[in-house]
Parts: C-alpha cells; sequence; structure tokens
C-alpha cells in the first residue's frame, strides 16, 4: 500500500475532516520553500560569522578529551 492509498485511508475514516486539515498544515510547514529558504541563509550565515567561536570551541573541546585521556592513562601507573 503506497502513501497516498493510507492516507486515502485515514481520511476517510470517521474523523477523516481533522485528520485532513492536519496533515495539509504538516504539508504546508514542511513544503513552505521560502520560510526554510530564509532559516537556512540565517543558519549559514550565522555560522560563518561565529566562525572563529567554533574553531576555539572545537580546540577547547578536543584538548579537553585528550587531557582526560593522558590522566587516566597516567594516573593508573601511580602507586596507591
Amino acid at each position: 500500500m503506497s502513501a497516498p492509498q493510507v492516507v486515502q485511508n485515514i481520511s476517510s475514516g470517521p474523523a477523516g475532516g481533522y485528520v485532513r486539515q492536519q496533515l495539509a498544515s504538516l504539508r504546508n510547514r514542511f513544503l513552505n520553500t521560502e520560510k526554510r529558504r530564509k532559516r537556512a541563509q540565517l543558519v549559514s550565515t550565522s555560522f560563518a560569522a561565529h566562525r572563529p567561536v567554533w574553531i576555539t570551541a572545537g580546540g577547547a573541546a578536543y584538548t579537553s578529551a585528550v587531557a582526560v585521556f593522558l590522566a587516566t592513562k597516567y594516573l593508573r601507573r601511580l602507586p596507591v
């Protein structure tokens, strides 16, 4: 059974009008290309503007992970 057949079977049931309305609003929410394009542009602009911050944060996370790894590696060798 294909997707359109499933939707047709659901929408022909007792709550068909409500289901049809909800499916239409869901479709409009995901297929609104102009709004989606603006959001994508805003996100890419934000990442471009904050690129140095993201690079610094990535370096800090990497350094912290290596520090934890080395600390656990060498603390095992200490006599208790």
